[in-house]
């Protein structure tokens, strides 16, 4: 299934919670903590790439468009959850977490 690169994806918005947002005053709010995905540092990763070729087919092609557009159809956790699922996967970068940080002691 080929993305519609036509569509505009979803317009983001962008807030301040504070520090009891996530629970460092009492309670937490009803919304889960979303870990921050650096998405120009991850389309130039040498594994996310990979991963792009693999499940896009596309040689050659953008993968920042690809990207944005898988994005916007699924959403950024949901998309950077299969990248993180196929990088354990495919044990090539043992030493690495998927966004590229190296792990001590490996």
């Amino acid at each position: 299934m080929k993305p519609n690169l036509n569509q505009q994806p979803p317009t983001q918005t962008a807030g301040v919670s504070g520090i009891d947002g996530h629970g460092g005053m009492g309670e937490a709010n009803d919304r889960p903590f979303q870990q921050y995905i650096d998405w120009r540092k991850l389309v130039n990763l040498p594994a996310f790439e990979m991963f792009v070729l693999e499940q896009s087919g596309q040689i050659g092609g953008s993968a920042g468009e690809w990207v944005s557009a898988r994005r916007a159809a699924i959403s950024d956790s949901a998309l950077y959850d299969q990248y993180a699922a196929w990088h354990k996967d495919k044990g090539l970068w043992v030493s690495e977490t998927p966004t590229g940080r190296l792990i001590e002691g490996n």
